[in-house]
């Protein structure tokens, strides 16, 4: 067995001593886990920018880091998660880093999704090369559940590895958009798959912003302003 998922390089294992002197205890991963490497930079991107109003897409051991990386900016993260019992244990380990005041997981079910109604930058029409997915977050108990003013959005979820032909995670943009701040950064964690560079293209043309692949760290990244974003 591997000693640590076949996606890290040593930069991961960098990222990982640094980001543990946040913790109590120890940050389970998993597969889906998002690399230390990709957390490091949105980290770093939060303190340089003061971003302190942050949604995330896909709750898990991001959240405790991006958590305490907020407690010292003073603000706030909403971690979104479709999976109740995954959520229990996110939960969990925020509470046991005492980060229940500064970390809301919020469990916004799959629900069906129609394409049209979340305005896609393209149309995906009959014979195209990229489907939309059938199903999504419930957009309305996620509007729900999201602050105005968001800052940073990171987006990891829903699951998207599964359907290669599928823009899983596009409907985030269409959706949250309304709610972004004047000034924000996105990531898109998973952007070295094709769909994922897709639905980076469509979020540019749909938001003016320059999204870009960051390769070393696996992220697609983008802010308003100067458009650089600097990875680990």
């Amino acid at each position: 067995m591997a000693e640590q998922p076949e996606k890290w390089t040593f930069g991961d294992v960098v990222a990982l001593s640094a980001l543990q002197a946040f913790t109590r205890g120890y940050v389970p991963w998993t597969g889906w886990s998002m690399r230390p490497s990709a957390i490091a930079s949105i980290v770093n991107e939060l303190e340089r920018g003061r971003r302190r109003t942050v949604v995330e897409l896909g709750a898990g051991a991001s959240t405790v880091f991006l958590g305490h990386a907020l407690r010292q900016l003073g603000g706030r993260l909403t971690s979104v998660e479709h999976d109740d019992e995954y959520a229990d244990g996110v939960r969990r380990l925020v509470a046991r880093e005492g980060l229940g005041d500064v970390v809301s997981v919020e469990v916004v079910p799959l629900a069906p999704w129609d394409a049209t109604a979340g305005e896609p930058a393209d149309s995906f029409g009959e014979g195209a090369a990229w489907q939309p997915p059938t199903t999504w977050y419930d957009a309305d108990r996620l509007r729900e559940v999201c602050p105005t003013g968001i800052e940073a959005l990171v987006v990891d979820g829903p699951p998207a590895g599964m359907y290669p032909d599928t823009l899983v995670r596009e409907p985030a943009v269409p959706v949250l958009a309304p709610y972004l701040a004047a000034d924000f950064a996105i990531f898109l964690d998973d952007a070295e798959r094709p769909a994922e560079r897709e639905t980076l293209r469509r979020w540019s043309a749909s938001l003016g912003v320059a999204l870009v692949f960051a390769e070393r760290v696996g992220l697609g990244v983008g802010r308003t302003g100067d458009g650089y974003l600097p990875t680990l």
